[in-house]
């Protein structure tokens, strides 16, 4: 339910406007079903669910880059809940996390600076306002899972995960990364319409 909320969201903004002009939309959705619609592949619909997700995180950061400044992008309500910004920055690190530690398909991970959002009770300091940052960060990490994703078969995803301290196997995994994706991104929309109503006049 949450995907169908959000897709519908950015469908209201304009899913034409999205395509044509933001410099951080990399696909849309439709663009990706439309080149696996008829794809003979055994995880097409973990493929499917993904690029429906990276649209909607797509379309919601083009949005977000063109109605709202830094400030709102690293605004808490309260100190204890995270902003937009933390919460797209950690969509990234989750990413990273997982195609470099989990998964172990990556030597070393995209970012240089430690894995902050990734640590067990992790606050926001106020430092992610910059979307062209966050969203340079994505467009490396998320084509490298769809590859990843595409790369998997029906056999690997039944296997457990390499050096695990919990037996999970490859399609918990992949099915976590959906759910947190979705997850965050219902978060970030959540935030973006407590921000729009803090402009409204009281």
């Amino acid at each position: 339910m949450e995907v169908r909320v959000l897709s519908s969201a950015v469908t209201t903004q304009g899913l034409a406007a999205i395509r044509r002009e933001s410099f951080l939309l990399e696909a849309s959705a439709t663009d990706r079903l439309r080149g696996i619609r008829f794809m003979p592949h055994p995880l097409r619909p973990w493929i499917e669910l993904w690029d429906c997700l990276d649209g909607n995180f797509w379309g919601l950061c083009h949005w977000l880059e063109r109605h709202l400044t830094p400030e709102e992008i690293r605004w808490q309500p309260v100190l204890t809940v995270a902003s937009i910004g933390w919460n797209l920055r950690h969509l990234g690190e989750m990413l990273d996390h997982y195609l470099t530690h989990v998964f172990q398909v990556r030597e070393h991970a995209v970012a240089r600076e430690p894995l902050r959002t990734m640590e067990r009770g992790a606050q926001d300091d106020g430092q992610f306002q910059d979307l062209r940052e966050i969203a340079a960060y994505h467009r490396v990490l998320r084509p490298d899972f769809r590859e990843f994703l595409t790369s998997l078969g029906e056999e690997e995803m039944d296997r457990m995960l390499p050096g695990g301290r919990r037996a999970h196997s490859f399609a918990w995994a992949v099915g976590h990364i959906a759910e947190h994706e979705s997850y965050h991104l219902g978060k970030c929309t959540l935030l973006r319409n407590l921000i729009l109503a803090r402009r409204q006049p009281q």
